[in-house]
């Protein structure tokens, strides 16, 4: 298991350098432009580009959350994160930093951008999104010219992990007895996208879509690696053991989100309290 998705990663983007479909990679079930994100890694041998992985996560990890980020570091997550190669966590952290100018980046894994797109188109100035709009378009025209054919690849090649990732992973969904129909599905998630606009507030806006998402799995949850404290790294632990271990069950990680949502309002109903009680002892 050990950089397993790295390695898929790694491979697909140099299929591509190579003029090969990445589809062709076992296990390659992403847009065309994750192999696009991935391509500077292929200049260096595997292991280096590991290293070099491993490095860049744990600079925004630092750069982001300072010390506060061995909770992340700390949490089932993100040592799975780490462990396997995924890019949930970084790309989250990239979001932070750099705001919608990540939204290129953001077409390479479509499940992250329905967490965190709502809030950057929600918040950032109309001409300012016609510009990252313009730069994603530009990604996405890129890998038409060179795959024209690779949207149809994509769906053909992520349709069964779909189907299986929307049965057992997707957080709140896994509580329901059976699968909701596509159509109720369709419902929550506009409801969610909507939410995660209208919300100002960033943490309330991730964590909302998080847990709505029709996709997720066991490394989802990495997205809201700022918010991580010592709650939320004993629950992704317990959510794990939960299923036995099985890393191929996510969906008990919407603990996770949860408790984010709780701690927050609890701090705001504190502080709230005490605004009352300055204001009435005056």
């Amino acid at each position: 298991m050990w950089q397993f998705d790295f390695d898929i990663y790694y491979d697909g983007a140099l299929a591509l350098a190579q003029g090969v479909s990445p589809y062709s990679v076992t296990g390659w079930y992403h847009p065309l432009p994750m192999a696009l994100v991935f391509l500077p890694f292929v200049l260096l041998p595997k292991p280096l580009a590991y290293g070099l992985y491993l490095g860049v996560c744990a600079g925004l990890v630092w750069r982001v959350l300072k010390w506060k980020g061995v909770w992340i570091l700390a949490s089932f997550p993100g040592f799975y994160t780490l462990f396997v190669g995924q890019v949930d966590l970084p790309l989250a952290l990239l979001t932070s930093l750099a705001g919608h100018w990540a939204l290129p980046l953001l077409t390479s894994r479509p499940h992250l951008a329905f967490v965190v797109a709502p809030y950057l188109i929600g918040t950032t100035p109309p001409k300012e999104l016609a510009k990252s709009a313009l730069a994603s378009l530009g990604v996405l025209l890129a890998c038409f010219v060179l795959r024209p054919g690779w949207v149809q690849e994509w769906l053909a090649a992520f349709a069964q992990p779909l189907a299986a990732y929307g049965r057992h992973d997707s957080n709140l969904y896994w509580l329901l007895p059976q699968r909701p129909s596509f159509v109720v599905v369709a419902a929550i998630s506009l409801l969610a996208l909507a939410l995660g606009w209208r919300l100002r507030d960033r943490r309330a806006s991730w964590t909302v879509a998080h847990l709505f998402a029709p996709v997720t799995n066991v490394y989802s949850a990495a997205a809201l690696a700022e918010w991580f404290g010592p709650l939320e790294t004993a629950l992704s632990w317990a959510a794990i053991f939960a299923v036995g271990g099985d890393t191929h069950s996510g969906a008990p990680m919407f603990v996770v989100g949860l408790a984010i949502l709780v701690r927050s309002l609890w701090r705001k109903i504190k502080f709230s309290t005490l605004i009352s009680s300055s204001r009435s002892g005056q």
